[in-house]
């Protein structure tokens, strides 16, 4: 089960891997003497193509998912990203470039969901959360080897280093991995092999015929095992299906808008108007090493805490950090020479986002999507987590030059204001539950449970 999970967290040292790229990237092309000569809509392109080809593979997950299974995804994923860090180091004309970029963010999309999807199915209850942020701990391991390699070898040879070794290891893992026993069930697979997938992934002392049990309770007795993703979609309109959902949602919007994803991908920039380094990437590194410190804390402390409560602690101490940061450098000439109380904000709100709402998106996708509706629909929820971040990576750029950096911070701090609010009114308990039991959590209000439990999926 950890080596399993460890090959899937493969994919999210790529995705950190990638948007720490883009900061290298527009660093050193950006820079006086650079050989590659790209006007800066041509750089925003470069860098925000990744989640255009994430948008298009999110779609192709939600599609091939409930065929092939999470483990197949990922071996078809595997060339995909790798063939697309190759042709960055290799390419030296923009379109090459947006090419091997925009490959890299299909492999990319078509894996993230089905790795989170198949790792929550697989977990044992008592480590579903570790394990899940273990996966956002190896996507900071991927942002400081990103980052390091980008200044001391330069970004091309950055690619390689980053790029290939990660997807050989997760193409050798998965490709001895069985599928999960609810995607087995759900798909109208044999028992026997549900069974054996239970037994590899939870030894062979383990309660199979229980579980089997629970697993086809949840997906309801008149369960289609090839139902499309418009009958899927159907669903929805049922409580049990759509309230998870939409917390999902709400959660990958606060993890795209509140600004500590955009800082740790544009580190280098951010860095170069915080001061205080003679290099913007040793204030990158830094940040990396931080976001990498409080990951493993994150870990620690998932399965101590409330799923809401950590959300909360984010929201407030971001919110204090991004008002603080703005104001630096709203008045920066008048604070000459205290960078580090800007430093110490900006770290501050990575850090509150690597306890909160980065590990969460995680966790809360690999645990409130109901079976029924897992392979596909958790692509989708990639899929707007994929178009906010697209958003977000093309507008950096230019609203900095245009607003600039105190009133981007402003802006996250009222976007920490909100997520905090949400956490309190919104986000369920679901730490130590099975996925069927908080998938009865949902299960209220007059004819929804029985409408849930008899409709055509």
């Amino acid at each position: 089960m950890v080596i399993t999970a460890e090959a899937l967290a493969m994919i999210q040292f790529n995705i950190l891997g990638s948007a720490a790229f883009g900061g290298v990237f527009i660093e050193q092309v950006s820079s006086v003497g650079s050989r590659q000569s790209l006007t800066q809509s041509q750089i925003a392109w470069v860098i925000a193509v990744l989640f255009i080809g994430n948008l298009v593979g999110n779609v192709l997950s939600s599609l091939l998912n409930p065929r092939l299974g999470a483990v197949r995804v990922m071996q078809l994923c595997a060339p995909l990203v790798a063939g697309g860090w190759l042709a960055l180091a290799l390419g030296d004309t923009f379109w090459s470039l947006v090419c091997g970029r925009a490959l890299n963010g299909l492999g990319i999309g078509l894996a993230f969901g089905p790795a989170i999807i198949h790792l929550g199915e697989i977990a044992a209850i008592e480590i579903r959360g570790l394990l899940s942020t273990l996966m956002l701990v190896n996507g900071c391991l991927g942002m400081l080897c990103m980052y390091l390699s980008g200044w001391l070898l330069g970004w091309r040879k950055a690619c390689l280093v980053v790029g290939i070794v990660p997807m050989v290891l997760l193409f050798v893992v998965m490709s001895m991995m069985p599928r999960s026993a609810k995607w087995l069930i759900s798909k109208g697979y044999p028992a026997q092999e549900a069974e054996r997938s239970l037994r590899f992934y939870h030894g062979q002392s383990h309660d199979v015929t229980k579980e089997l049990d629970e697993i086809r309770q949840s997906l309801g007795e008149k369960h289609k095992n090839d139902a499309s993703l418009l009958e899927v979609l159907s669903l929805l309109k049922l409580r049990v299906y759509r309230v998870p959902i939409l917390i999902v949602l709400g959660v990958y919007t606060f993890l795209s808008f509140s600004g500590g994803l955009v800082i740790s991908s544009y580190a280098p920039v951010v860095f170069t108007e915080v001061g205080g380094f003679h290099s913007p990437y040793v204030g990158s590194i830094l940040l990396s090493v931080v976001r990498l410190v409080f990951a493993v804390i994150s870990s620690l402390i998932v399965e101590r805490l409330q799923r809401g409560t950590l959300l909360m602690l984010n929201g407030a101490a971001g919110a204090g950090a991004c008002l603080v940061a703005g104001a630096f450098f709203h008045y920066g000439a008048e604070l000459a020479g205290l960078e580090w109380v800007s430093l110490v904000a900006v770290l501050c709100v990575v850090c509150s986002m690597s306890v909160g709402v980065a590990p969460m998106g995680i966790v809360l996708l690999s645990e409130l999507v109901p079976n029924a509706v897992r392979a596909e629909l958790g692509g989708l929820c990639l899929l707007y987590n994929g178009l906010t971040q697209f958003v977000v990576a093309y507008l950096f750029p230019l609203t900095a030059s245009s607003l600039g950096m105190a009133g981007l911070f402003w802006f996250f701090s009222a976007v920490h204001v909100l997520m905090f609010c949400f956490a309190k009114l919104c986000v369920p308990e679901s730490k130590g539950k099975s996925i069927e039991e908080i998938q009865r959590m949902f299960e209220t209000g007059t004819g929804e449970t029985d409408g849930a439990k008899t409709v055509e999926h």
